[in-house]
């Protein structure tokens, strides 16, 4: 069952990912990741919130905690594209674009973890 769950979820969360991805770099016209950013950015702080608040108050079964943290956070946020975009920045001479998004994505990645998990302790 939980394999299932988490299937089903990853695959939620990877259409959810690439819809938004694809509308947010059409809305912007740039050559910045910013859909990889903005999913990147919203998965942290929605895992921290989703992630705490469900851990704390076990509001549901930890096979269902598992699928929405391990397959739809799993899908929908994107790592591997954030490190392959970056590095084909440097790979292009884009030296303080690569940093800014580098810096952005962690740097906020964490506010983000932590303002969720403290809103969740919160509710």
């Amino acid at each position: 069952m939980r394999l299932a769950l988490i299937a089903i979820f990853g695959a939620f969360g990877t259409l959810a990912r690439y819809g938004l991805q694809g509308l947010v770099q059409i809305r912007v016209a740039s050559t910045f990741p910013y859909g990889t950013l903005l999913i990147n950015l919203t998965g942290c702080f929605l895992l921290g919130l989703i992630g705490q608040f469900t851990l704390n108050r076990m509001v549901i079964s930890p096979d269902w905690r598992v699928a929405i943290a391990v397959g739809f956070f799993g899908g929908y946020t994107t790592f591997s594209s954030f490190g392959w975009e970056t590095a084909k920045m440097l790979e292009d001479g884009e030296w303080l674009r690569a940093t800014a998004y580098v810096a952005s994505s962690v740097v906020a990645g964490l506010l983000l973890s932590v303002a969720g998990i403290r809103l969740a302790n919160q509710l």
